[in-house]
């Protein structure tokens, strides 16, 4: 009777879905989230939306959200977005630069991305921009001191997410035009955790930050390896 009980209850649940027009079957759709910087925001497109908005796009030719990578990878890619909790110029670091960015940094924005699928990190900008120490290789034990310092905290980072998102795929930006020894360090640090590494070259930019030509490379690039690694 148990037996039977649970073949009906089954048959059940397929009919109700079959009537919402979902198929028990069928694959979810992919989730992303975005943790970025000031390259990633958009009035009324971050989370939570009290996140600091950058507000030059209209004079870089930046006027509307889809001309964002991350709506032009969304949209060439099939996947909702999930978060995108960037705050313009936040640090992967917690220096507390001008005492505003250091209580927004990645790593304590990083617990709040949804549910995703796949984690996109592009940050890194503002640690170079405003000199924060490089710091050692330390992947474990991290002290305070040490999290302002961005290899330690891009480190604590990674560790974080993956243990927040164990479901989730996680991938970092890294802008080739940050320099050597910042690519250099993100590789290593990359590499360690076994997190994807999506390396950006010749992004076009004004006013120091992606233009619509630049959003569109940047959205090509994600798009290359994503294809190659996810939606193989």
């Amino acid at each position: 009777m148990k037996r039977v009980i649970g073949i009906l209850a089954a048959t059940l649940v397929v009919i109700l879905m079959s009537a919402c027009g979902k198929d028990p079957d069928e694959p979810r759709d992919v989730y992303f989230s975005v943790l970025g910087d000031s390259y990633s925001t958009f009035q009324d497109y971050v989370d939570p939306e009290t996140n600091a908005v950058w507000s030059y796009y209209d004079t870089i030719g930046i006027n509307k959200v889809e001309q964002m990578w991350w709506w032009q990878v969304a949209q060439g890619m099939g996947w909702t977005l999930d978060h995108n909790n960037s705050f313009s110029g936040s640090l992967v670091c917690n220096m507390n630069f001008a005492n505003w960015y250091g209580p927004h940094s990645f790593l304590r924005r990083m617990d709040e991305l949804g549910n995703p699928d796949v984690i996109l990190v592009f940050g890194g900008t503002n640690d170079v921009w405003d000199e924060a120490p490089m710091g050692d290789f330390v992947y474990e034990n991290w002290t305070e001191e040490e999290l302002c310092e961005f290899r330690p905290a891009l480190a604590c980072l990674f560790s974080g997410l993956q243990q927040l998102y164990p479901q989730a795929t996680v991938y970092f930006m890294a802008d080739s035009d940050l320099g050597d020894v910042f690519m250099e360090s993100v590789h290593i640090i990359t590499d360690y955790y076994g997190v994807g590494c999506i390396d950006l070259y010749g992004i076009k930019k004004w006013w120091l930050h992606p233009n619509a030509e630049g959003m569109a490379s940047i959205a090509r690039q994600v798009m290359e390896v994503l294809n190659r690694e996810v939606n193989a």
